[in-house]
C-alpha cells in the first residue's frame, strides 16, 4: 500500500492555534471542539479526541474530531478498559501501529472507529496525575514518529491547563478535577536518613497556578531569556568567588556548574521551545521535564549526576524569570521536595528550618545524602509520584527510617505519626543519658562501635552520638564531585580539618574507592562489560601510583606527626598489599628527607570486599594491621547478585547461614593474627549486628544514627551465651531461615530491638 507523504507537525502554528481558540467568547463545548479540529488539522490527523478523567476513575469522550458527535459525553471507558485506559494507567504515551491488534484493544461501536488503525495516546498531566487523555487517530497502518510524539505531547501540556479551567469546564467538573488532584496520598521509597517528621511541604520547584504560557512576542521572550541566563551564569561566578567555607565540601562540585551555566546546547533547546510558542517559563519547564524523563531512565551514574546539575540549574533560572528573590523563603519545619538537590542548592537554604527531604532520585551515596546525615535530615528517596503530586504548603509526614511518605495526611495518617514521634522522642532521651558510656557486654567484653564519615562537617556528630571513633572515612566524595583531580593542598587541608575535629580519637581514612559506578567526569578508563568488578579500588591506585601517592602525601602531611590510620579499598591479594606498602615507604623516606615530621604511629589496613581476599586472611596478615570487612560488596560478590539491581539484590539476605558461615571463618582466620572488625548498613541492622557479635566482631563502624541504639544493644547482650547460641544455630539443618531464628533468639535472651535514629 503507498502511503502519502507524512507531513511534520508545526508547533509554533498549532500554538497559535490553541491559543486563539483559548481566546474565542464562545461555550464551552464549542471551544473544545474547535481545539480538537485544530489538533487534527496541524497533525493531519483522521480523529482528534480527548477524553477526561471523572471523579468515578471513568474516562468520558469530551470532545472529538472524527468520530461520532453523538458519543461525546456518552462514551465512557472504565479505568482499566482499552487502550484509552492503558494510557491513563500508565501515565506514558502509547503508539501501537495497529490499534485492533493490541491485547488492550477495545472496540466501541458508538464512535464509528472501525477503519481505524495507527494509535497514538498522550496523557494529559495535572499536579502529577493524569486527568486526561488526547488521542491521534488515522486509517494507515503506521507507527507516530518522534515529533509526531513530542507535539501532542506539548498539546497535553495545554490541555492540562485547559482541563483545570472554568472557561472550559463547569464549576462542579473543575471541583472534581481539583479533588482528585489534591487528595491523600501514601507511597514508600527507599529510606536514606531515620527519623520522623511532620512538617510543610516545600517544592523548590512551585508549580504554576495556571495562567498563560504562549509567547505573544518571541523576541522579547527571546530577550528574557538571555537576560535570565546571564543573571544565572553571575550568580554562580559571584557565589564561587565569595563563599570560601565551601572548600571543604568540596568547591569543585560549583565549576561543574558553571560549565552547564555557560552551556550553549542547553541555552539552545530552550530558545527552541520558545520559538515553537511557549514562553520562556514554559520552555524551561518543557526541557527540563524532557532531561527529568531522560535522567530517571538512564543507566550511567555519571550521566544522572549531570543531569540532576542541570534540574538545579533550571530551578534557579525559573526563580530569576520569575523575579522572585535568590534564595528559599522556607516555611518552618520545612519539607523540601525536589527531583533532585545539588550541594549548591542544599547550601543556600535556611538548615534551621529544613526539617527533611523528599527527592525523587538520589543514592544512599549521593551528594544530598552525605549531607543530609551530617545535618541529621530525615531522607527518602525514590518518590517521583509524590513530588508530582505534592502543592506548596501541603501538611506531610516523613518516616525516613521506613521510608514512607504521606502527603496530606488522614487522621489516621496523623494519629500514627505522633506515636511514631512520641517513641522516637523517649528511645532518644534513653540513649542520650549513657552516650559516652563504653559499650560493653553484660559478661564484661568491650565492642567497639565507630561511626561512618564522608565529610568534615560528618565529625560534628562524633561525640554528640558518642562514637568510639570513625570506623570509616570515605575520602572519594571529594574526587567524585569535581571537574579535576583534588590537588595534595585541597586534600591535605581537608583531612587536616577531619583530625582536628576528631581531638584525638581515631580515624580511619579509607583512600580513594574509585572506578565502577565512581567515576567523576576527568576520570577515563575503558569501558567494561560488567565494572563493580573490573578496574576499581586499590586495583586503580596501584595501576596509577601517582594517584595513591598524592594522597598518602596529603594524609602524612595532614597528620603533622598525630598518629595515622590508612585503610585500603577492595583489596584483591596480598601482592597488591605488598606493592602499596612500598609506595607508603618511599612517601615516609620522602617525608623524612623534607624535615617534615611523621605519623607518631601508622597504622595500614586491607578492606576485605571480595571472596579472594577473605579466603587469604592469613595472608593479608602479613601486610596489615588491620581488617575492615566490607560487608555490602562482601555480600554481592558471594551471592553474584548486584546490590544496585532491583532485580537481584532482593534475591538474597546477607542474614543467612551461608554468608554468616563465611563471615565466621574470616574471624576464626584471623584469630590473634590480626584485628578484625566489619563496617556498612548491615552492622546497623539490629539482628546482623546481634549475629556479628555472636560470631566474634567486636568492632563495627555504622551510620551516626545507629550509634546509639547500637551501644544501648551490647549492654543487654551476654557475650558468652549469645556466641554459644550463635554456634548452634550456623550448625542447625533445618529450613526456617536464620534471619526468622535471630528474631527468636533476641525474644529468648531478652536482646531489645531498635532503630536507627
Amino acid at each position: 500500500m503507498n502511503l502519502p507523504p507524512r507531513m511534520a507537525p508545526t508547533p509554533r502554528v498549532l500554538l497559535r492555534q490553541l491559543r486563539e481558540v483559548m481566546a474565542e467568547e464562545s461555550d464551552a463545548q464549542t471551544r473544545l471542539d474547535h481545539l480538537v479540529q485544530a489538533i487534527a488539522r496541524n497533525m493531519v490527523a483522521d480523529v482528534c479526541s480527548i477524553y477526561v478523567r471523572r471523579a468515578d476513575d471513568m474516562l468520558e469522550l469530551f470532545a472529538t474530531e472524527g468520530l461520532a458527535r453523538e458519543a461525546v459525553h456518552q462514551t465512557r471507558l472504565r479505568w482499566d478498559e482499552g487502550l484509552v485506559g492503558l494510557v491513563a494507567r500508565t501515565g506514558r504515551p502509547i503508539n501501537p501501529r495497529r490499534a485492533s491488534q493490541h491485547p488492550e484493544f477495545s472496540f466501541r461501536p458508538e464512535t464509528g472507529e472501525d477503519e481505524l488503525n495507527a494509535f497514538l495516546g498522550v496523557p494529559i498531566i495535572r499536579s502529577g496525575k493524569v486527568i486526561g487523555v488526547l488521542t491521534i487517530q488515522n486509517q494507515t497502518t503506521r507507527a507516530y514518529a518522534e515529533d509526531e510524539i513530542e507535539a501532542a505531547q506539548m498539546v497535553a501540556t495545554v490541555l492540562a491547563e485547559i482541563i483545570s479551567s472554568e472557561r472550559f469546564l463547569s464549576e462542579r467538573e473543575v471541583a472534581e478535577v481539583q479533588e482528585m488532584i489534591h487528595g491523600p496520598e501514601y507511597e514508600i521509597g527507599t529510606a536514606i536518613v531515620p527519623g520522623v517528621v511532620r512538617g510543610t511541604a516545600y517544592l523548590l520547584t512551585p508549580k504554576r497556578s495556571g495562567g498563560n504560557i504562549f509567547a505573544r512576542d518571541m523576541a522579547a521572550e527571546k530577550r528574557r531569556l538571555s537576560e535570565a541566563l546571564t543573571e544565572l551564569q553571575k550568580s554562580v561566578d559571584d557565589m564561587m568567588a565569595r563563599d570560601r567555607a565551601l572548600s571543604h565540601i568540596s568547591r569543585e562540585v560549583l565549576e561543574v556548574y558553571r560549565l552547564f551555566a555557560y552551556d550553549r546546547g542547553w541555552a539552545r533547546r530552550l530558545e527552541e521551545k520558545i520559538m515553537a510558542g511557549l514562553n520562556a517559563e514554559a520552555a524551561v519547564e518543557q526541557v527540563q521535564q524532557e532531561n527529568r524523563n531522560q535522567m530517571r531512565a538512564a543507566s550511567d551514574p555519571y550521566l544522572r549526576e549531570r543531569m540532576h546539575d542541570l534540574d538545579d540549574l533550571s530551578r534557579r533560572l525559573l526563580r530569576t524569570l520569575r523575579g522572585e528573590e535568590k534564595g528559599h523563603e522556607l516555611p518552618d519545619n520545612a519539607v523540601i521536595l525536589a527531583e533532585t538537590l545539588g550541594p549548591a542548592e542544599l547550601l543556600e537554604l535556611d538548615r534551621k528550618k529544613v526539617a527533611a527531604l523528599v527527592l525523587a532520585e538520589a543514592s544512599s551515596n549521593s551528594h544530598a545524602a552525605v549531607v543530609a546525615r551530617s545535618l541529621r535530615l530525615p531522607m527518602v528517596s525514590g518518590l517521583a509520584k509524590i513530588i508530582d503530586r505534592a502543592e506548596q504548603g501541603d501538611d506531610i509526614i516523613v518516616d525516613g527510617g521506613s521510608g514512607e511518605v504521606f502527603l496530606r495526611p488522614t487522621p489516621e495518617g496523623i494519629a500514627t505519626y505522633e506515636e511514631k514521634a512520641r517513641i522516637r522522642t523517649e528511645q532518644l532521651a534513653r540513649y542520650q543519658l549513657r552516650k559516652d558510656e563504653p559499650a560493653v557486654t553484660k559478661d564484661g567484653v568491650r565492642v567497639r562501635v565507630e561511626m561512618n564519615a564522608g565529610l568534615v562537617m560528618d565529625m560534628e556528630l562524633l561525640r554528640e552520638v558518642g562514637a568510639d571513633g570513625v570506623g570509616l572515612f570515605r575520602t572519594e566524595l571529594q574526587f567524585l564531585v569535581g571537574k579535576t583531580l583534588p590537588s595534595v593542598t585541597e586534600q591535605t587541608e581537608t583531612y587536616a580539618s577531619v583530625m582536628d575535629a576528631a581531638q584525638g580519637a581515631r580515624v580511619v581514612f579509607r583512600t580513594a574507592d574509585i572506578g565502577s559506578d565512581k567515576r567523576a567526569g576527568y576520570m577515563h578508563g575503558p569501558v567494561e562489560a560488567n565494572p563493580a568488578m573490573g578496574w576499581r579500588g586499590l586495583r586503580v591506585a596501584t595501576d596509577r601510583e601517582g594517584l595513591l601517592r598524592m594522597q598518602l602525601r596529603a594524609l602524612i602531611t595532614a597528620a603533622n606527626g598525630r598518629p595515622l590510620t590508612v585503610l585500603l579499598p577492595l583489596v584483591t591479594t596480598s601482592e597488591e598489599m605488598a606493592h602499596a606498602w612500598e609506595l607508603i615507604d618511599k612517601e615516609i623516606a620522602r617525608t623524612k628527607k623534607v624535615g617534615e615530621p611523621i605519623p607518631e604511629k601508622l597504622e595500614v589496613g586491607a578492606m576485605v570486599e571480595i571472596p579472594s581476599a577473605a579466603w587469604d586472611v592469613r595472608g593479608l596478615a602479613k601486610y596489615a594491621d588491620f581488617l575492615s570487612i566490607g560487608g555490602n560488596d562482601l555480600a554481592q560478590f558471594f551471592y553474584a547478585a548486584d546490590r544496585e539491581s532491583d532485580l537481584v539484590s532482593s534475591r538474597y539476605d546477607y542474614l543467612s547461614r551461608p554468608f554468616v558461615s563465611f563471615l565466621k571463618r574470616i574471624v576464626d582466620e584471623a584469630g590473634d593474627l590480626v584485628a578484625l572488625g566489619y563496617c556498612g548498613e548491615q552492622a546497623a541492622d539490629p539482628l546482623m549486628a546481634l549475629a556479628l557479635i555472636g560470631i566474634g566482631y567486636d568492632r563495627l563502624s555504622v551510620a551516626a544514627s545507629a550509634v546509639m541504639p547500637l551501644k544501648q544493644m551490647v549492654r543487654s547482650i551476654d557475650r558468652a551465651q549469645l556466641m554459644a547460641r550463635m554456634d548452634r544455630l550456623l550448625k542447625e539443618e533445618t529450613g526456617i531461615p536464620l534471619r526468622q531464628r535471630m528474631t527468636q533468639l533476641a525474644d529468648d535472651l531478652g536482646v531489645p530491638a531498635y532503630r536507627a535514629v
